[in-house]
């Protein structure tokens, strides 16, 4: 095993995210842990405003979201989102990117900097993530430009 998927179960997610969602949109969402944010956008199809709790990361001035999720779908071809954390809301665009050859560089380099924990994976110590391996882990990345 050099990458394998470790994000959270469901059942997990549906606990913690009303908890982390509340702090990080309150007056002390500034004392989470910096790489966390709520991502606020409105669904294509149906309309929903979701506000999702995700991992977030600066790389060479550009702000990247990487998920296994079908929420990123929403991102396909580009639309508006809001980065919320404390008091500081953001307002811009957020572009899916489905090329695993431009999502590998990019994650191997958010796992080198803030570890595999902080975009749901295991990779194994020294291993560089490939093309191949963001397809078999799923992920997809989000461009913020925020």
């Amino acid at each position: 095993m050099s990458v394998a998927d470790a994000h959270p179960s469901p059942n997990v997610l549906r606990v913690i995210n009303p908890i982390f969602r509340a702090w990080l949109k309150s007056p002390l969402g500034g004392l989470a842990p910096s790489h966390l944010v709520v991502l606020r956008f409105t669904g294509r199809r149906s309309g929903h405003t979701y506000q999702i709790v995700t991992g977030w990361h600066e790389l060479d001035g550009e702000h990247v979201v990487f998920s296994p999720s079908r929420w990123a779908l929403n991102f396909e071809g580009g639309a508006p989102a809001e980065v919320i954390r404390g008091r500081t809301r953001r307002r811009g665009t957020g572009t899916l990117v489905r090329d695993p050859e431009v999502i590998a560089p990019k994650l191997d380099a958010v796992v080198a900097q803030a570890g595999d924990h902080n975009v749901g994976m295991k990779v194994s110590a020294g291993h560089t993530i490939s093309p191949d391996d963001v397809r078999a882990v799923g992920r997809k990345m989000i461009r913020l430009n925020v």
